[in-house]
């Protein structure tokens, strides 16, 4: 078994032997991947003072070669005027670049920067526009900045609520911030507004800790056939908050928001449906439209139904977005052979990625796999999983075993 030269540079990183990850880095730098990293080096001085110009052109040569973080990072350095000078418009094409090779983070820059007028005339129907594709891909950041941009620019207060609630879905306490202050302008709109009134329905039951209040404004909406308020009606209803707890009636607030398109509807209901036959369907609409909650239940109901191949398909969808029990699910039919042939490289790339989250738990099953692989099936899944370091500590062992027996 060899390890490849870039290899040997990221594990040198990782051990933080520096001097010698730049000379093996150096070995491959006809790899855009290793002109990044000796790039990422250069620029946070890492066992040398930092030199942000080598560092530019390294990226350079990187996002020349098609690597869209180096041409991001080249979008910073002009910005900010780091190593080289500084220049907007310098700046917003590396931005762009990076955004064409699929760096969804790139994407958000260029709407700030048109947000902003820097580098280009302020533009905010661009601004949105590159704001809702970076949002669609996953930037949850941008869902705050389409809350802004509605809220302060374009002066839609449920539009920018919308945004808002997505953005606290997702963890940003700014957003939480914005609601608040947004919930008495909408209350000023609610009785003519039935946007405004859905949204501010949902604030006060969700986020302002008045779900009584909440539930009597979206029961109006609801009636009247927003999906939004009969689907957070429906959770109200089904778990008795703020209202008398009815399975029935939240049932058929979900399905109504469900059959109006509305993906977490479907979910909410495939739950409701606990293991009847409805539950397989509702959670595959929700899964197929994007509901990430989903996968890793849909995979349980469709191992319930021995489609085996099918429920892997979800839990790898479900471990590809950092799910827990998705990426131990995944990786222990990958070790049984269930729903396809037995795969130990991806079984131990999903006990390895667990790391990624904080998740030991993995950790033992790894153990008992990585005798029955080779040094390079092990270091393979290390490389799939972003744990090079840990995959080498398995090989390392694996040979003084071979060693051991010799």
């Amino acid at each position: 078994m060899t390890l490849q030269a870039y290899d040997r540079g990221v594990l040198a990183v990782q051990r933080g032997a520096f001097a010698e990850a730049r000379e093996q880095l150096e070995l491959a730098s006809s790899d855009h991947t290793a002109l990044l990293l000796l790039g990422q080096l250069a620029s946070n001085g890492h066992g040398e003072p930092a030199d942000p110009v080598r560092a530019c052109w390294l990226y350079e040569r990187a996002a020349e070669l098609g690597n869209a973080e180096a041409a991001h990072n080249l979008g910073v350095l002009y910005a900010t005027g780091r190593g080289v000078a500084q220049d907007y418009a310098v700046a917003l094409q590396w931005y762009r670049r990076s955004a064409e090779l699929g760096d969804v983070s790139a994407r958000r820059m260029v709407g700030l920067m048109y947000a902003t007028g820097q580098g280009v005339p302020v533009d905010q129907d661009e601004a949105e526009r590159q704001w809702r594709s970076a949002a669609a891909a996953g930037e949850v950041r941008a869902l705050h900045d389409l809350g802004t941009l509605f809220a302060y620019h374009k002066k839609d207060l449920p539009e920018a609520a919308s945004w808002y609630l997505l953005a606290a879905k997702e963890g940003i306490e700014a957003a939480e911030r914005e609601l608040r202050l947004l919930a008495p302008k909408l209350r000023k709109m609610a009785k003519a507004d039935s946007r405004a009134r859905t949204m501010l329905g949902v604030i006060r039951a969700f986020h302002l800790d008045d779900p009584a209040g909440g539930a009597k404004l979206l029961a109006v909406s609801a009636q009247e056939g927003d999906p939004i308020a009969q689907r957070s009606l429906g959770y109200l209803v089904q778990h008795g908050i703020g209202v008398e707890q009815d399975d029935v009636r939240a049932a058929a607030l979900y399905q109504a928001a469900a059959d109006a398109g509305d993906g977490i509807a479907a979910f909410n209901l495939g739950v409701l449906s606990g293991r009847s036959p409805h539950a397989l369907h509702w959670l595959r609409r929700a899964a197929e439209a994007g509901v990430t909650e989903a996968y890793p239940r849909l995979g349980d109901r469709l191992s319930e139904r021995d489609m085996d191949e099918e429920a892997l398909q979800w839990y790898v969808r479900g471990a590809e977005t950092g799910d827990k029990g998705s990426m131990f699910a995944a990786a222990c039919w990958y070790r049984d052979g269930f729903g396809g042939p037995v795969n130990l490289v991806q079984a131990l790339r999903w006990y390895l990625a667990m790391l990624n989250i904080g998740s030991g738990d993995g950790i033992h099953e790894a153990h008992e796999i990585a005798p029955r692989m080779t040094a390079d099936q092990i270091y393979e899944a290390g490389r799939l999983s972003g744990r090079l370091l840990e995959a080498d500590l398995f090989a390392q062992r694996q040979a003084s075993r071979i060693a051991a027996s010799d």
